[in-house]
């Protein structure tokens, strides 16, 4: 069962929940260009020795470990264990998309989303009114609003035919392939389309009832017909604990169960944000009580269609520009975004819809353009989620040198979480030497821990490097969170200290 805990632990495997929106730092890493002094075979030596060492830790045992380090500036290999071998990488993949992005989209990129009309004229609207997803996962509600404002403001107050949403920009696949079907009512595995709300999550808290035994109370935003919240939680005893669920009835997929018991006079309980069935659907619902609020009327309801060529635009939003987008992405390892990101590749290279096959063959080509060897690399998905993924710590490294060489170096750098300052390395190796010297993607599913990226030196510069864990048993013990970390403070410490 997943309970609230579980929904934490999850947080840190997968990425932590997409609200609030993380926001762009303004200072560039420092990670200066070119290095400092040259690495002698001695210093090489003695620390590959301490850092092989490390690399015995009991929290280790039996696990498949692939480290890669070179000198980034120099190229020179620091260390390399099985460099070629193929990895599960977890959301270390998101480097292969927004990396891809990067290159293919450029940096002026971002997602529009747009309303139109038929024959708007005077107050009326003669014919359907469009909501056009461009991919945007982080349209919100009081994005919506606005469009149903700026409606208003043109003297709109009726619509002839209905609302229809429309997500034709992407094709209809809507999970990645190789995703677990146990995962699917989770915000770490939501529904993928090209019109979003609020990063594809409804947002649920919990609150207890006055006596045991009571219905727990729910509170639920934004409110909308799109999907039913069916209440089975009960309050527990003072004494129990939480031991929340979530669950999405496969007879009943639009339904979000929220199970269990929630203990009495606990306080109320962070978000828990199941993904919502259908996107489209709740974004729909979202703008049509927008619309209703500033009092504009909608003879028609809403439908799933298609924008007509000749439907005239009334409104129009642009998202975060790609190096805005790219913090978004790989700070709290939002997969959604990723699986958005390959679609979007999909469309630059081959036009609507945008799907997973051109996608996939455009982060081919830019891994082509890396010098990486396609064939050691899988791709199933954007984000990372997928068991299918694999990928070599070789390939992970050329990739980051690539973008280290590339006129996009700052942007990558200003995308990647910091130990001890920002996203999902924002609390590692805090006062050590590593801290504030790791520029890395994080990745973590059951079993898998994985991390690649840059590492500022002491005096011999950047180092690129990718360390890789499967088959790590560490998760199911008490301390193995901590030992596991320190075994990767002790090396980036190592390194930094050099």
């Amino acid at each position: 069962m997943h309970s609230l805990l579980a929904l934490v632990f999850a947080a840190i495997i997968w990425g932590a929940p997409p609200t609030p929106t993380p926001k762009a730092t303004p200072t560039e890493p420092p990670l200066p260009a070119p290095a400092g002094s040259a690495w002698t075979r001695a210093q090489v030596a003695a620390m590959q020795k301490k850092i092989a060492v490390l690399l015995k830790s009991p929290t280790l045992r039996g696990a498949q470990i692939g480290f890669y380090a070179i000198d980034t500036v120099r190229h020179s290999t620091l260390y390399s264990l099985n460099t070629d071998q193929e990895f599960q990488p977890a959301s270390n993949f998101k480097l292969v998309a927004g990396s891809t992005a990067a290159w293919k989209l450029g940096t002026s990129f971002s997602y529009v989303t747009r309303v139109l009309g038929d024959s708007p004229s005077g107050n009326t609207v003669h014919g359907n009114l469009y909501l056009r997803g461009g991919g945007d996962n982080a349209l919100n509600e009081n994005d919506l609003d606005a469009a149903a404002a700026a409606l208003a403001a043109r003297g709109i107050t009726h619509v002839d035919g209905a609302l229809v949403t429309d997500a034709s920009h992407f094709d209809n696949q809507q999970y990645g392939y190789g995703w677990s079907w146990d995962d699917l009512p989770y915000y770490y595995a939501p529904v993928i389309t090209a019109l979003e709300l609020d990063d594809g999550v409804v947002n649920v808290t919990m609150i207890p009832g006055k006596t045991a035994g009571d219905p727990v109370n729910l509170r639920v935003w934004p409110q909308s017909s799109a999907y039913t919240i069916d209440d089975l939680m009960t309050t527990g005893p003072v004494t129990s604990h939480d031991t929340s669920d979530i669950a999405r009835p496969w007879s009943n997929f639009n339904t979000i169960q929220i199970l269990g018991n929630y203990p009495l006079g606990a306080k109320e309980s962070g978000n828990i944000v199941p993904a919502v069935p259908d996107p489209e659907a709740f974004a729909g619902d979202v703008f049509l009580r927008a619309l209703k609020a500033h009092g504009i009327t909608v003879a028609g309801g809403m439908q799933k269609g298609k924008t007509p060529v000749a439907a005239v635009e009334l409104w129009s939003h642009n998202s975060p520009q790609l190096p805005e987008l790219l913090q978004n992405f790989w700070y709290p390892s939002d997969n959604l975004m990723g699986e958005i990101f390959v679609k979007q590749l999909g469309v630059a290279q081959n036009g609507e819809p945008g799907t997973d096959d051109h996608g996939i063959a455009v982060e081919r080509s830019f891994l082509q353009a890396a010098g990486v060897d396609n064939t050691t690399v899988t791709i199933a998905d954007g984000s990372g989620l997928s068991s299918y993924d694999r990928i070599t710590p070789r390939a992970f490294v050329q990739i980051l040198q690539f973008d280290w060489n590339s006129p996009n170096r700052n942007v990558i750098l200003q995308g990647l979480p910091v130990s001890g300052k920002r996203g999902t390395l924002g609390r590692a190796y805090l006062n050590t030497p590593a801290e504030n010297k790791v520029f890395a993607k994080t990745g973590s599913i059951n079993h898998v821990r994985t991390l690649s990226g840059y590492v500022q030196t002491r005096t011999h510069g950047p180092v690129t490097f990718s360390l890789l864990f499967n088959d790590w048993m560490g998760e199911g013990t008490k301390t193995g969170a901590a030992d596991l970390a320190k075994v990767r403070a002790d090396i980036f410490s190592q390194l930094a200290s050099e």
